[in-house]
């Protein structure tokens, strides 16, 4: 008998250089080096039964982002599952930036939303390190992860998206 698979939809928000596109190349195992986005990119995997459609919202400043972000919608309705907020934790604008993203998302229906605090590994090399408990409180209580997409396992890094859909 034929079941048919659930698909879910991800979307990764976040200024330019917060390592979106990283962190989505090392869940699909793609080794190659990320270059500069400039249109969404939309991929796939499978996580058990679900198939995954992974949106990447390029810009290098919030409204740019939040323009892509509306792209998204136009494609993918309301059938988004899962909003991925990412921000560098080396790199405060990054998650103040988020602001500006949230209020622009915050006018269509809310999503289960989590927090990636992202370049864990560079934090501990420099010594900076910009915690996002507060902004996860104010988003809404949501999961936050300290992650480094470079060298945390792939299978780490999907199961932060996995286990809030």
């Amino acid at each position: 008998m034929f079941r048919r698979r659930e698909s879910k939809t991800v979307v990764f928000m976040g200024i330019g250089g917060v390592g979106k596109t990283t962190y989505i190349y090392r869940v699909l195992g793609i080794a190659k080096a990320p270059r500069v986005t400039r249109k969404p990119g939309v991929y796939q995997i499978t996580a058990g039964d679900t198939l995954l459609y992974l949106v990447d919202t390029p810009g290098q400043y919030a409204v740019e982002v939040a323009q892509r972000y509306y792209e998204a919608i136009k494609t993918f309705g309301t059938r988004i599952d899962l909003v991925v907020y990412v921000y560098s934790v080396v790199d405060p604008p990054t998650l103040q930036a988020l602001w500006e993203i949230e209020n622009w998302v915050s006018r269509y229906p809310p999503h289960t939303k989590v927090l990636l605090g992202n370049k864990r590994d560079l934090a501990e090399e420099v010594g900076v390190f910009t915690e996002g408990d507060d902004a996860a409180t104010a988003l809404g209580s949501v999961r936050l992860y300290y992650t480094s997409a470079l060298k945390d396992e792939p299978e780490e890094l999907l199961s932060h998206l996995v286990e809030n859909l």
